[in-house]
């Protein structure tokens, strides 16, 4: 209760902030959700990197908007509140065999005490 001292004189207690970590590898082919968030807004951000080892590029969507990493290069973006993140070497730009790469995300969830 706001006033109270059993927070020491604040209304509320502070949010935590936690930090998660998830890395995988990219081997060909592959078209599926590699992570899916437990619950709507349960990450209040988050960042996701797709690395393509070549030879074909490699499409990723996070929430549904598709982004492509090159042969060779990586693509990182960060969003609010997260919920898929989809990897696929046979998506828009056409399946080359042999493509592999890495992905990582870096999830932001807070809790309050």
């Amino acid at each position: 209760m706001c006033g109270s001292n059993a927070f020491g004189g604040d209304c509320c207690p502070d949010a935590m902030i936690f930090q998660e970590q998830l890395c995988g590898n990219i081997t060909d082919p592959i078209d599926q959700a590699v992570w899916v968030a437990p619950a709507t807004n349960d990450y209040i951000q988050g960042t996701f990197e797709v690395f393509s080892a070549g030879p074909g590029t490699i499409d990723f969507s996070v929430n549904g908007v598709v982004f492509t990493a090159p042969p060779g290069t990586s693509k990182a973006v960060s969003v609010n509140n997260p919920s898929t993140f989809i990897v696929q070497t046979n998506g828009q730009r056409g399946a080359v065999a042999g493509t592999t790469g890495k992905w990582c995300i870096t999830l932001y969830k807070r809790v309050f005490g």
